[in-house]
């Protein structure tokens, strides 16, 4: 079968268009995944996807991968043999090839490295916020959640571990090395994730509750000295998220991996958060500021576990909403541990002058920005999402009152649950709860730049 002539072309990247066509059309996705990782870092890593999902009605459909023609071998739609479209970084299916309802897409690629982040002994993936479809054909937005059921196979000659966002399953040794995952919850591309290599394994029961940290530290004696602390810091950060929001933590194991080198503090995969390894091993001679960023640095990755994994934003516009919810849930968490900080005045100094630095300029922008493709994510940021934004989360529960606050993050967290949604459904929420218009306040302080301006209607006389 070969392709339409009347295939529309994508634009290259994920452009907001593409998204919000494929949310409309496409339903109940589920990838089934395999990756082959060679002895040699010099060599590909190759791999097989089965995208599952239901399209309504039988229209084009454009799966995302970043690389090369030839890095894709066979091409199946729903068992027969198809040439689909190459265009722009996007493989393209006609409508003819496709039906209405449940269809399947099977396809053999070899992997990029840019997103693989792999070293001689070990590698692990990164794909925000739009790097999955440097690895594997898929659907690289976030409001697509996906189920993923993944295998790594390893050549003989890898004695590694892996991890990844699902329980392990079975492992098995063959002419390679097995690790199956049993399929996890819905999550979009950018929390999917695995790591493979020579890592060390420590594990701790805390409530009731299995906890497990790859690292590859080879000191002994720092990971003795750091090991229960971490470890008690995920499970005080858990018991209190969980009963805050009133919700489970939804993610069945907990398992954190320790990265030399890490680009990010942290980064929040579901089930196997990522942290940068010199953050978590702290010398003897650690500072309070220390101990003090890498407890809020695990409360924030904890925190994000519902904020952000649980309900996902729908667009990367709404970024800024996840990253503020969690440092504002890991201050609560961490601050009356430290109560020789004076936190208050910490976060002034913190938050106040980078965003008037900004926010009384002509180049001020809103905190919540339009984003047409996903290429141009990294525009977003800067002092008015990282300053401004956790000012105003602090000014909203002020004018709700904690607990109404609260009650309204748990309504939201509950109906939105393993899905998507966007600061204004927030709003919408939190509004129906107070007398005070929100949506006005929104648009002043979240949708419009600058400081807003008090304008009073009394006349001089």
């Amino acid at each position: 079968m070969t392709a339409d002539a009347a295939l529309v072309p994508p634009d290259p990247g994920v452009s907001e268009a593409l998204a919000r066509e494929r949310a409309a059309a496409i339903s109940s996705v589920r990838y089934q995944l395999q990756f082959l990782i060679p002895p040699e870092r010099a060599e590909r890593v190759t791999g097989n996807v089965t995208v599952r999902f239901v399209l309504r009605p039988a229209s084009q459909v454009v799966l995302d991968f970043e690389q090369p023609r030839d890095h894709v071998g066979k091409v199946a739609v729903n068992g027969a043999a198809v040439e689909p479209a190459f265009i722009n970084g996007h493989i393209v299916f006609p409508s003819s090839a496709l039906k209405a309802g449940e269809n399947s897409i099977a396809i053999e690629f070899v992997s990029g490295d840019e997103a693989l982040n792999r070293n001689d002994d070990f590698l692990y993936t990164l794909f925000v916020p739009a790097r999955a479809r440097l690895a594997f054909p898929c659907f690289d937005q976030p409001d697509l959640k996906a189920r993923y059921r993944l295998q790594v196979a390893l050549h003989p000659n890898l004695d590694w571990e892996v991890v990844s966002n699902g329980e392990e399953g079975l492992r098995t040794f063959s002419s390679n090395r097995y690790f199956s995952f049993v399929e996890t919850p819905p999550l979009p591309t950018y929390l999917f994730s695995f790591a493979a290599g020579k890592f060390s394994i420590d594990t701790a029961e805390r409530n009731g509750r299995t906890f497990r940290m790859f690292h590859r530290e080879t000191d002994t004696a720092k990971v003795a000295r750091n090991r229960e602390t971490l470890f008690d810091l995920h499970a005080k950060a858990l018991a209190w998220l969980e009963d805050y929001t009133g919700i489970k933590y939804p993610w069945g194991k907990f398992d954190f991996v320790l990265i030399p080198s890490f680009q990010f503090g942290g980064m929040e995969h579901a089930g196997a958060i990522f942290y940068n390894a010199s953050s978590m091993m702290l010398d003897e001679s650690a500072t309070q500021n220390q101990l003090l960023s890498r407890a809020s640095t695990i409360a924030h990755e904890t925190a994000h576990m519902w904020f952000g994994d649980l309900v996902t934003m729908r667009w990367f516009n709404d970024v800024w909403m996840k990253e503020v919810m969690a440092n504002f849930m890991a201050a609560k968490i961490v601050n009356p541990s430290f109560p020789e900080v004076d936190h208050e005045l910490r976060f002034l100094l913190a938050y106040y002058p980078g965003a008037y630095t900004i926010d009384r300029t002509a180049g001020a922008n809103p905190i919540r920005q339009p984003l047409a493709n996903l290429n141009e994510a990294g525009s977003l940021y800067g002092n008015i999402i990282y300053d401004k934004a956790p000012i105003i989360m602090r000014q909203l529960e002020q004018i709700l009152g904690e607990r109404v606050f609260r009650d309204g993050l748990r309504e939201y967290l509950k109906k939105f649950a393993y899905s998507n949604a966007t600061w204004l459904d927030l709003v919408k929420i939190l509004d129906d709860r107070t007398p005070e218009n929100l949506a006005a306040w929104s648009r002043a302080w979240v949708e419009q730049r600058g400081r807003p301006q008090i304008v009073s209607n009394h006349l001089k006389t």
